[in-house]
């Protein structure tokens, strides 16, 4: 392994629950119910612009209204989380050990850059990557590999040395489209359910061997 690609939201941080509870708040001011199923099927892992079409059901959306939607969301959403924010247990111990070996690092989120550096300030954590990628940084949202592909890139490593850390199905797609080694964090989904699609499950990073990782 040269190279580990992490995703943000339910893996480097444990956002999801607040993103709930954002989304369900901004679904309500629009008289719309957020089921826990329809939280996975439509929220989870999903590009705010296919979240806000789904909200307006049967609205046209430009695309400028739908990142307006999902800017007023993600605003909501950091208010919300600042007094809770914590990483994935384990992750800071993890990512000082990828430096220490030599590792290349990166973050690729679907998430807005203004979402991307609040979570790396406040826990600290921008110095332990070398490419820091967002939503505005690629044409296409996951379930495309694009973003993956573009870190890979920037890195300067082959799909085969590296590994992509993923909670959602949507982004775990993107990374085995992208030709890398995935490892599902359980976060957002169930062990069981993550092994159909991944190559390893961790339920976090406590105790995690990079040795682990290598690819067969």
């Amino acid at each position: 392994m040269q190279a580990a690609i992490f995703d943000m939201d339910g893996v480097i941080a444990d956002t999801n629950p607040y993103h709930t509870i954002a989304w369900r708040n901004y679904y309500q001011r629009n008289s719309k119910p957020l089921s826990d199923a329809d939280f996975v099927k439509h929220v989870s892992g999903n590009h705010n612009r296919a979240i806000a079409r789904h909200l307006f059901e049967g609205k046209e959306l430009t695309d400028a209204e739908a990142y307006k939607i999902g800017d007023e969301k993600e605003a909501l959403f950091r208010e919300l989380y600042a007094p809770h924010i914590v990483p994935v247990p384990g992750i800071p111990a993890f990512l000082k050990a990828l430096k220490a070996a030599g590792i290349k690092t990166a973050v690729a989120t679907s998430a807005p850059v203004e979402n991307l550096d609040f979570v790396m300030d406040k826990l600290g954590l921008r110095d332990f990557f070398d490419v820091l990628l967002h939503e505005k940084l690629v044409s296409q949202p996951k379930p495309d590999p694009e973003i993956y592909q573009k870190a890979m890139s920037m890195l300067g490593v082959a799909p085969a040395d590296s590994v992509i850390f993923e909670d959602s199905m949507t982004g775990i797609k993107a990374a085995r489209a992208a030709g890398a080694h995935v490892v599902g964090v359980a976060t957002t989904h169930t062990p069981e359910e993550l092994a159909e699609v991944a190559d390893f499950v961790i339920r976090d990073f406590e105790g995690l061997d990079i040795s682990g990782l290598k690819r067969p």
